[in-house]
């Protein structure tokens, strides 16, 4: 269970995942070995999954972020979405209630590129029945997690 000092460091790295531990130990009031262990547990915990760069796609060269929703065979869910998991193309991967099994967001740097994701890689994974794509015009918010 995170406790607030947890919630306060998170919230600096989250801001700035390059911020020392000393910097924020500064601003917290605490001693720099303090944050030092508390992000080691965190880690060790999978509380913090690593640590890596925001990218925006568009910037990037990538034209196309799409959210795909996926029907799958019944009692296949968990497989399908394992394999759908193993996708480079895929960023975010989650199984759901409602009306669709799988929702999964998916970055690629063309309508082609899309298709050929479609067609090459869903269509050859066995269990999916169907599936939605939406592709996002703009995106007004790229966020992670927030705790606090």
């Amino acid at each position: 269970m995170l406790d607030e000092l947890d919630k306060r460091i998170l919230y600096f790295l989250q801001e700035d995942g390059r911020r020392s531990y000393s910097e924020i130990a500064r601003i917290l009031g605490v001693p720099e070995s303090t944050v030092r262990v508390r992000v080691k547990k965190m880690l060790k915990n999978g509380i913090i999954r690593k640590f890596a760069a925001l990218i925006n796609p568009f910037k990037a060269g990538y034209e196309i972020v799409a959210v795909i929703a996926v029907d799958v065979e019944p009692n296949k869910v968990r497989e399908v979405a394992e394999k759908l998991a193993e996708l480079n193309e895929v960023d975010v991967l989650g199984i759901a209630t409602g009306a669709h099994d799988i929702f999964m967001q998916v970055t690629v740097k063309s309508l082609r590129e899309l298709e050929e994701f479609l067609l090459d890689k869903l269509g050859k994974i066995e269990g999916i029945k169907s599936t939605e794509t939406s592709i996002l015009t703009s995106v007004k918010k790229w966020g992670y997690a927030r705790v606090f």
